[in-house]
């Protein structure tokens, strides 16, 4: 059952000096529950480019910065680094477009195109300074000084916040990559080795959001690479997918409210506060006074509606060394997963099983498991043509555009102000010419048809949530019963660490409470 990868379980460079420093410097956020003058914070943010710098990642760097103590020193860095270009990409709802704009949009341009408007680009509002471009350089300097400051602080702690998008290493999905700006790379190998410049003894506390973000739970492992020695170091992290997952988050509707995503729901449920200042509660599962971050994760497991599938440093390190076939792990009965599930785990079991609709039955995680294996969710329902109707929206954009260019020739060759305002004032005359009402029908046949497909997306996220968390606490009372002492006293140190907080609570303010 456990992996017979010895020489693996905790690093073999681990001294009796080392332990004892790291014995000596608390796990992030339990230096004092009130203090967190000796936490140190690096937000990094933005796109690879200006089509992908949407305003949903500007929102998360200002959310995160507003909720930290002012007490914390916080470095930001985000796109290009200038605060004075319109670097963030705001969305222009089509439905509120007056229709002969609309029409020329999807007919010149493809429905999500920003092209035929500059003005969606604005410059950030970050809610505070910024210190650099989401750039390698920039990084690089960012850990120089934070190397040279922890050397002078022995009681430094760090907090690492990424958000942006993410992609796949061509090599496998486990040396994943941060997009910056640029078309730049962080791979999760070279922010191992950044990390690995700091002083053995600085903690060091990752929330990280973009798509296939987990695989930067291998910072667990030396150089990051899953296969080797776990780290001295005291690392946690939580992750908004699965390496191989993508993420929900990068939008550019600016309606904050809107937002459903691993940020909102995470911090929402670890400060007390959602992004608008409504007061959230609830997600003190275990009622001892304070949301740990492993609370706020159980929280975003129950209450994020998106594809997210989040996943945390002790699955990984769970699923490294304990060696269990999946047909063994899921004949475990249901009531004996909830007994050794820890509070916040227990809730979200229930919470997510009736969502899924698996009540009752002792058998209901080996059910989930296998419709998850055959790729099926009780709630997906009915069918969903969207290939049918994608072929429909372009053979009707096709035609659409050759009127267009039929009766405004130069319109095909150069999009000036001047060529596209006179085809509007063409299109608010002609605009319900049969040709234009086809395609404004099939665009919004085909926007139904995503929708109902998201929908499908967010149950079978669920529906994978429930499984993993069942897995992992499952794992967890194995490695708890069976592992040797320094493999478990390891995993134990991992769990403590998941359960502190790098935040404070919020400042009450009004607004509505928000209890879920």
């Amino acid at each position: 059952m456990l992996s017979n990868s010895r020489p693996c379980l905790i690093s073999r460079r681990m001294t009796f000096a080392g332990m004892a420093l790291l014995v000596a410097l608390p796990l992030t956020g339990h230096a004092n529950k009130g203090d967190t003058s000796a936490t140190r914070a690096v937000i990094v943010g933005g796109g690879p480019n200006l089509e992908n710098n949407q305003v949903a990642i500007e929102s998360n760097v200002r959310y995160v910065n507003r909720l930290l103590p002012s007490n914390i020193i916080r470095t930001t860095l985000f796109a290009d680094g200038n605060i004075n270009n319109s670097t963030v990409l705001t969305d222009v709802d089509l439905r509120k477009m007056p229709t002969s704009e609309r029409i020329l949009r999807l007919a010149i341009q493809e429905r999500d195109s920003t092209e035929l408007s500059r003005t969606l680009y604005r410059k950030p509002n970050l809610g505070g300074k910024l210190d650099g471009a989401t750039r390698s350089r920039d990084v690089s300097r960012v850990f120089t000084q934070l190397a040279m400051e922890a050397e002078k602080d022995p009681r430094q702690q760090l907090l690492l916040y990424f958000t942006g998008h993410g992609s796949s290493d061509r090599q496998g999905d486990n040396n994943n990559l941060f997009d910056m700006w640029g078309n730049e790379v962080l791979s999760v190998r070279d922010l191992s080795k950044h990390i690995a410049r700091l002083p053995a003894g600085v903690p060091v506390t990752l929330v990280m959001v973009q798509c296939h973000s987990g695989s930067f739970a291998n910072l667990i492992f030396e150089g990051g690479d899953p296969q080797a020695d776990v780290v001295e170091r005291d690392i946690v992290g939580y992750f908004a997918a699965t390496k191989e997952r993508p993420a929900a988050g990068c939008t550019s509707e600016v309606n904050e409210e809107e937002y459903r995503d691993f940020t909102s729901y995470f911090f929402a449920a670890l400060t007390g506060r959602d992004r608008v200042g409504r007061k959230v509660t609830g997600a003190d599962y275990n009622r001892d006074g304070h949301v740990g971050m492993d609370e706020a994760y159980c929280y975003t497991l129950i209450h994020d509606r998106s594809i997210d599938v989040p996943v945390c440093t002790s699955d990984i390190f769970l699923r490294r060394f304990v060696s269990l076939r999946d047909s063994e792990v899921f004949t475990t009965r249901y009531s004996q997963v909830l007994e050794w599930a820890t509070p916040a785990q227990r809730t979200a079991l229930n919470a997510l099983g009736r969502m899924l609709g698996r009540e009752p039955g002792e058998d209901r995680l080996q059910s989930a498991y296998n419709d998850m294996i055959r790729g099926v969710t009780r709630l997906s329902g009915g069918t969903n043509n969207y290939e049918a109707l994608r072929r429909e929206y372009n053979a009707s954009r096709q035609s659409a555009r050759r009127r267009l260019f039929g009766r405004f020739p130069n319109l095909e060759k150069e999009q000036s102000k001047s060529a596209l305002e006179q085809a509007k004032r063409f299109l608010e005359a002609d605009g319900d010419d049969e040709t234009y009402a086809r395609l404004l029908k099939s665009e919004e046949a085909l926007s139904k048809s995503e929708s109902e497909e998201e929908k499908r997306e967010v149950a079978e996220s669920h529906l994978m949530r429930f499984v993993r968390l069942g897995k992992s606490v499952i794992l967890s009372h194995i490695i708890r019963q069976k592992g040797e002492r320094p493999l478990v006293e390891r995993f134990e140190r991992l769990v403590k660490g998941e359960a502190a907080s790098p935040l404070l609570p919020t400042e009450r303010k009004s607004g509505a409470e928000v209890s879920q």
